[in-house]
């Protein structure tokens, strides 16, 4: 972990709180993992950027986004739990679906 880790990770965790909030009022619907990539760039913090694939006005729409982590561990043991057309709600923009979001609060918890 280099020492621009933590405060790149606070911002891109901010960048996202924003997003979460700009987002409350988009459709959810869900998605289908295709891939993902865990990125360990050389200065800034791990993440690992999900792809999905869902449907919109009937046509297959692929789209990703990135989630930010404090270590390559984390980012890693996250990557890891998203197996291949694993199902994942995601918010799309009405407006624009190629622009969604992903978070974890939006997911279904086991009862």
């Amino acid at each position: 972990m280099t020492s621009d880790t933590p405060l790149t990770f606070l911002v891109k965790s901010a960048m996202r709180v924003f997003y979460y909030f700009q987002s409350t009022k988009w459709e959810r619907t869900t998605g289908f993992v295709t891939g993902q990539v865990v990125l360990d760039p050389i200065w800034g913090c791990p993440s690992v950027k999900l792809h999905y694939r869902f449907n919109s006005n009937g046509h297959s729409t692929k789209s990703w986004d990135v989630i930010p982590a404090l270590s390559i561990i984390e980012a890693r043991n996250n990557a890891a739990s998203f197996p291949h057309n694993h199902p994942v709600t995601i918010r799309v923009n009405p407006k624009n679906a190629q622009e969604t979001h992903f978070f974890e609060r939006d997911q279904k918890r086991p009862k």
